[in-house]
């Protein structure tokens, strides 16, 4: 996004969804046992217990230990801006998701 200058601090990194090419590129890279798939065959990111992606090692700053292979949503990520928030929206449908876990 233009003008959008991330502060590295982990609250955008949930468990991003996965395409085959992103699958393949993490594999690639010798990644293993990282994938998720729910009820309905999305496969994600597995998550830590606070819900952060796998990847993200938290400190003083927020890092993406695959930042090279990471997901095409997290390339993309912030395509909208809540406000001056890069915090992601949760949606309805994301609710309903956490709640079947």
């Amino acid at each position: 996004m233009k003008g959008f200058r991330c502060n590295r601090c982990g609250d955008c990194c949930y468990t991003p969804r996965l395409t085959d090419k992103d699958i393949i590129r993490i594999k690639k890279a010798g990644y293993k046992n990282f994938i998720f798939t729910d009820n309905f065959g999305v496969k994600y990111i597995k998550e830590k217990a606070n819900g952060k992606c796998m990847f993200l090692k938290e400190g003083k700053t927020a890092t993406c230990t695959i930042h090279p292979y990471r997901a095409e949503i997290c390339r993309k990520y912030p395509t909208i801006l809540n406000g001056k928030s890069c915090k992601p929206v949760e949606f309805s449908f994301d609710k309903y998701l956490k709640e079947r876990k």
